[in-house]
């Protein structure tokens, strides 16, 4: 009787190491977004020890996965059962032809987040506001670092992508907030509100932090066709 209850124990502690093995702690932060013509829609922030996953409230769906360790960003879509691969390359702001101004005040009034001010952030491009946001200082750092290192990540495949860009189209705000983008925003905390000059508009809804999820929510889909920009995909081949 005691060699089954001994058995049961170990089996039972197997059972329970294999589920913690298989979950990942997070961050969850939810967001409302909206871009002209569009009606509001929700979007998920999952951030982990090392990696982040960007989905629209589903477990299913398309989603971004950002490798922070190889600073590599994954696209998934499920549809064409393809994965969008971009790599960090390291670049430099190009010394434009208008002043690029980051310009930070307090927000008078508005109430702290976790004893943390609430600042206003604005990127300039002239006198020209490309981007503003409400930031609350000092909250979620190790998440505002990790976004600051995507953006900087999706601001390489952006700068590849440029070139193919006409002239007339790039403009001195999609240069600084959407192709040169070093992820000023995130520098003093993390953004509550943001809006940019393309119509698009981000405001957090909730946050949750220390949220055990399954760990196949970080995972890339096998025999799926990898490519990156500017690869000539051919949708009827797999790897």
């Amino acid at each position: 009787m005691k060699f089954k209850k001994y058995v049961f124990v170990i089996f039972m502690s197997t059972i329970i190491n294999s589920a913690i093995a298989e979950t990942n702690e997070v961050t969850i932060v939810q967001f409302s977004e909206r871009e002209q013509g569009i009606e509001p829609y929700s979007v998920r922030y999952m951030v982990a020890e090392d990696l982040l996953r960007i989905d629209d409230n589903s477990d299913d769906g398309d989603f971004i996965l950002y490798d922070d360790k190889k600073r590599i960003i994954y696209s998934v879509n499920h549809d064409d059962s393809t994965v969008l691969i971009i790599q960090h390359k390291d670049w430099k702001l190009p010394d434009f032809a208008f002043p690029r101004n980051v310009s930070w005040k307090v927000l008078e009034g508005a109430p702290e987040i976790n004893n943390k001010p609430v600042y206003s952030y604005w990127l300039s491009a002239g006198k020209t506001v490309c981007s503003e946001a409400q930031v609350a200082k000092g909250f979620l750092m190790r998440e505002s670092a990790m976004l600051k290192r995507y953006k900087q990540t999706l601001s390489a495949g952006q700068v590849e992508a440029i070139v193919a860009t006409p002239e007339e189209m790039r403009t001195p705000c999609l240069l600084i907030d959407q192709v040169y983008n070093i992820g000023s925003v995130y520098e003093n905390g993390f953004p509550l509100q943001q809006w940019h000059l393309n119509g698009l508009q981000r405001v957090m809804s909730s946050y949750k932090t220390d949220e055990k999820v399954s760990a196949q929510l970080f995972k890339l889909p096998e025999n799926y066709k990898r490519y990156s920009m500017g690869d000539n995909l051919s949708f009827g081949e797999r790897e």
